[in-house]
């Protein structure tokens, strides 16, 4: 027997068209077509399964109804990605944010007559974790100082921000993979400023070699997660000149951008071993996502 489901999905954004609805065949076990109109993808799946499967099966939402469906929903799901992010690149439009499209309505039939709501799953996404100062007595006057010295923040700073910020992995992965590699010229920069020419004109090593064997010359210790960040650059290459060769998790992309900001606060530490700012913890916070699907 046949299986109907029906997905909504909100765009977070707009399509730009011309006020027509138009459908996209996508590849599915079945039959997948997604619908588009200005804000909102509709996609219908059909597929087939040998058990008869009844209304009140649907109403129940029997266990076997959920296993049946659950592949197919996620199927779906990328089907909507896809789509959105293909839409939008190939358009050349900024007004579409592929990593934000939310679903609002999932239903499920047997007739494509009368339809079933499938409640939403929540599922709650943690991000990279960070440790936020606050602005008191004692850091508005570290910063002042920052001014008086013309102290600027390491622009690798502002990557980290963005990789943490993220929630697409292979964005998180480049961009914390760009803060690693400008942190450690930053650093060896102002450390070692005779070395700025070298380290902006010519290629640099490694960033296993970098925060290895190059930071145990100039201060007589290696960052201890080296390894890590010499892995994390290989697979960034892999993202970029072999991207079908790199299957990264999201949650591995979160570990990652915290490795890395581990190691860019490692390098200012050492930079500024007095700064209470720097040397700082402040209270770990690690944001949340609420996502449905």
């Amino acid at each position: 027997m046949n299986i109907y489901i029906q997905q909504h999905y909100l765009i977070s954004g707009i399509i730009h068209t011309d006020d027509e609805e138009y459908s996209f065949d996508l590849p599915f076990e079945g039959k997948c077509e997604i619908k588009v109109t200005d804000s909102q993808l509709k996609v219908n799946a059909v597929f087939g399964i040998e058990k008869v499967i009844t209304d009140r099966d649907l109403e129940k939402m029997s266990p076997h109804v959920i296993k049946v469906m659950a592949n197919h929903l996620a199927h779906m799901r990328q089907n909507a990605f896809y789509l959105a992010n293909l839409l939008k690149y190939s358009l050349n439009t900024d007004w579409i944010t592929e990593e934000l499209l939310r679903v609002s309505l999932t239903e499920i039939s047997i007739d494509n007559l009368n339809w079933h709501v499938i409640p939403p799953k929540s599922m709650l996404q943690m991000g990279p974790s960070a440790s936020p100062r606050e602005l008191t007595k004692e850091t508005s006057i570290v910063v002042q100082n920052y001014i008086d010295d013309k102290i600027e923040p390491f622009v690798a700073l502002k990557h980290l921000h963005r990789a943490r910020k993220d929630d697409v992995p292979r964005h998180m992965w480049i961009e914390a993979t760009i803060a690693a590699e400008l942190a450690i010229k930053e650093f060896l920069i102002r450390l070692k400023p005779d070395m700025e020419l070298i380290l902006l004109e010519l290629p640099s090593p490694h960033l296993g070699t970098l925060y290895g064997k190059v930071l145990e010359y100039y201060i007589g210790e290696k960052y201890p997660k080296s390894n890590k960040l010499a892995d994390g650059s290989t697979i960034r290459n892999k993202l970029i000149h072999r991207p079908k060769e790199a299957n990264i998790t999201y949650e591995k992309a979160v570990e990652y951008v915290q490795i890395v900001e581990d190691a860019i606060y490692f390098l200012l530490r050492k930079l500024y071993p007095m700064d209470p700012i720097i040397n700082s913890g402040g209270i770990g916070m690690t944001p949340v996502r609420h996502l449905e699907q």
